[in-house]
């Protein structure tokens, strides 16, 4: 219990913030409404009235986003780190098709056009995600590979681009849905530049705070490196009403970047990299839904995570004889480690001798490492064909412990283990790819691409504890498996502005070994990849005197053996299998305006439909009919954003803007043994509000995130046997902050 003196010191430290809060949002307010009223064009008469062009590198070639016959969006990431959107879940809801849902503890579940059986079906993840092309991630099942995803601050990237539909030609496995691009900072030998911010923000009386810094060294004409670091924290709003802790979902983000480049000609480059990110929570942001606002019982010491990122790269670039080669190489390491408490399932195992407690928890631990090497030729453009071709290996070892621990309700104090699980796997696969574009014209050409690629995976388990009666060691498994894509695009340009396509793609998931199935079982001792086939039809362009641009996609995919989790009713082990077979199709738009100087407008919307074609089987761990909609997937979303530029005060310029994210109604996880419905995600309108303020280098900022305090949600079940109340995830409650960005 606390005593009078912290009562009096939390009441004054509570007044200040909500002081800060008050002074904050009455600023913003006032710099968003004043301005705003008196901006005209006469005003704003320096700012270019065109759109900037934006690059895009989607097929491996740095083209303009508007040239490039795949469904992209991209993000610059210094703005997001200005308005502090700093995860994936701040911003997801900008782009069209991406769908998300987090479970508060690290760990979210990413879909693009709705492709996902939820995490109750299993899989591997059906979202790749790469960092300057290097694949991160991992291909196996068992490791928790499709709810462990590493979502980077933004302090030193260049852009997010999001590429929509299957990626499996040009980026491999599991990119069925479509691919996540974190494209870095490079070195410059061109001087010395640097960035510098500081961020601090309110929400609901906690203050959180972000430091980012970069700075850019070139040495001499041939060499250059770059340092960049950051350091976060996102403040907690939740409370455990079990042990009286305050703001037990509190997040500490750091992390850093050096990179050194080396150009001793213009043909050949050298790029070295090394990039780390840990994140520690406290504990979770799950809440319980039944109890009061914004309010969660756990056991003391239970539901904090951590995640550690480490990635080494070194890339080369070598022009010869009107041909590019470029060689990745890449070693990256990932820690995750969460705690959660168990008590109302596994708790009356702890109450016998010798333990004597009535708490359990799992700790879940993965620490999956990574080798890449890619190898690509890829022909200069400008000719009749344009090709790339390229070899790829990888090779994964993800070793994984659970603990079931016996815990002491009121303290968290461990008593003993009570099952002891290791499961270690191992994943390495060698794939060949290319393509080729035939420019039968100037203005109409046709690209077709291939890959083919081999997998082979091992899977080790070995149990031990007082629950097991001694120690169980299970033979390794083995898999081997190969999987095939292809790519067709035929392309017209009507002009040098616009263009339509067709997209016909597809991609995979590896499929795995599963452990733990004896002699006398008819489950399967494997399973194997599923596959998808998409169509796209698409026009892009800009017009208006490049004032406008937009994109659009009309697109179906047929997702085949989709793969799902069962239950061995030999064992009553969970495994894996294929099911049958589900679809996605959808209408997506997005577009971008200048209509005055200094004006800019942005809006997306999603019109999608992503069921299940055939039901799952009914040996699946979960229910779900034919026709039924796929987790996670809303029928509507979109998103608009206005900006208005003018002149204030001698050489200070200013700008106010806000943006508005609808996201529909979602369907949750297939309904499991446990449940007796499946949860609904109700739909959420976000709206955020932003004004800035720029002198030379300097930039002042102040946003407001959440402007209506909405409780959206990002997750929910509807309760099971290890947490028997219902519970959700919210986007994160009204923020109020200020942002100071100096660069030289």
């Amino acid at each position: 219990m606390r005593n009078s003196n912290k009562r009096a010191m939390g009441a004054a430290l509570g007044g200040r913030m909500r002081n800060l809060r008050r002074t904050l949002l009455g600023a913003a307010v006032s710099v968003l409404v004043g301005p705003a009223m008196a901006a005209t064009e006469q005003a704003s008469s320096n700012t270019s009235v065109q759109l900037d062009e934006v690059v895009v590198t989607a097929q491996k070639r740095t083209e303009r986003l508007q040239d490039v016959p795949v469904p992209v969006t991209a993000l610059s990431a210094a703005t997001l780190a200005e308005h502090n959107q700093t995860r994936l879940q701040d911003y997801f809801a900008e782009i069209p098709g991406l769908n998300l849902t987090s479970s508060g503890n690290g760990q979210m579940s990413l879909s693009i056009r709705g492709l996902t059986a939820g995490a109750i079906a299993g899989g591997s993840p059906t979202v790749g995600v790469t960092i300057d092309d290097v694949p991160r991630g991992f291909n196996t099942a068992p490791g928790f590979s499709s709810q462990l995803f590493e979502d980077l601050d933004p302090s030193d990237l260049e852009r997010i681009e999001v590429l929509r539909g299957p990626q499996g030609t040009l980026y491999g496995a599991s990119s069925i849905g479509g691919l996540i691009k974190y494209v870095t900072a490079d070195p410059s030998t061109a001087g010395v530049k640097g960035r510098a911010q500081l961020l601090v923000n309110d929400t609901g009386g906690k203050l959180g705070y972000g430091v980012r810094g970069a700075v850019n060294l070139p040495v001499n004409d041939e060499f250059a490196i770059r340092i960049s670091g950051f350091t976060r924290r996102d403040p907690g709003f939740i409370d455990n009403v079990n042990t009286g802790q305050h703001d037990v979902n509190q997040v500490q983000v750091k992390g850093g970047r050096l990179s050194a480049l080396w150009r001793p000609t213009e043909n050949l480059s050298l790029k070295l990299s090394a990039m780390l990110q840990n994140t520690d929570a406290d504990g979770s942001a799950e809440v319980d839904l039944q109890r009061g606002d914004l309010q969660q019982s756990r056991m003391r010491g239970t539901e904090g995570y951590t995640q550690k990122t480490a990635l080494y790269s070194g890339i080369v670039n070598w022009s010869f004889a009107g041909l590019n080669l470029t060689s990745i190489s890449a070693y990256g390491t990932y820690k995750y480690k969460h705690l959660s408490d168990q008590t109302a399932f596994y708790g009356i195992y702890a109450q016998d001798p010798p333990f004597n407690v009535t708490g359990a928890s799992l700790l879940d631990t993965v620490e999956p490492k990574k080798f890449t090497q890619e190898v690509r030729l890829t022909s200069a453009s400008g000719g009749k064909f344009d090709w790339l071709v390229g070899l790829f290996y990888t090779h994964e070892a993800t070793p994984a412990h659970q603990s079931l621990l016996a815990n002491d309700f009121n303290t968290g104090a461990v008593a003993g283990s009570l099952v002891e699980i290791d499961f270690p796997t191992t994943f390495a696969e060698q794939a060949v790819f290319g393509d080729l574009t035939v420019h039968f014209t100037d203005r109409f050409n046709v690209q077709i691409g291939g890959r083919a690629s081999t997998n082979r995976q091992r899977y080790d388990e070995v149990d031990a504890g007082p629950l097991f009666g001694g120690t169980f060691i299970t033979p390794p498994t083995h898999t081997k498996a190969n999987a095939s894509t292809f790519l067709l695009t035929p392309q017209f340009k009507i002009s040098s502005d616009l263009m339509v396509y067709a997209r016909f793609a597809s991609g995979y998931r590896a499929g795995g070994p599963n452990a733990n199935v004896p002699g006398n079982s008819t489950a399967p001792k494997s399973y194997e990849p599923d596959k998808d086939n998409s169509f796209d039809l698409g026009i892009k362009g800009e017009v208006w005197d490049h004032r406008l641009t937009f994109d659009a996609a009309l697109y179906y995919i047929d997702w085949k053996n989709v793969q799902i989790a069962v239950i061995d009713q030999a064992t009553q082990f969970l495994i894996h299998t294929n099911g049958g077979n589900a679809k996605s199709q959808g209408l997506e738009l997005s577009a971008q305006a200048r209509p005055t100087s200094g004006l800019k407008i942005a809006a997306s919307a999603t019109f999608g439909d992503a069921k299940l074609k055939d039901a799952l089987p009914a040996i699946s761990t979960a229910v779900g009919a034919a026709g039924e909609r796929l987790p996670f997937s809303s029928r509507f979303a979109g998103s608009l954003s206005v900006d208005q530029e003018f002149a204030l005060l001698g050489t200070w310029s200013g700008s106010v803007g806000g943006s508005l994210r609808y996201v529909g109604e979602r369907e949750a996880d297939f309904i499991s043994g446990a449940q007796a419905v499946r949860s609904t995600l109700p739909a959420y309108t976000q709206v955020d509000l932003r004004a800035d303020a720029r002198r030379d280098e300097w930039t002042v900022g102040l946003f407001v995130n959440n402007v209506s305090n909405k409780r959206g949600f990002v997750g929910r079940t509807e309760g099971g046997p290890s947490n028997p109340l219902p519970t959700g995830i919210y986007i994160q409650p009204r923020t109020v902050g200020l942002s100071v960005t100096k660069e030289f």
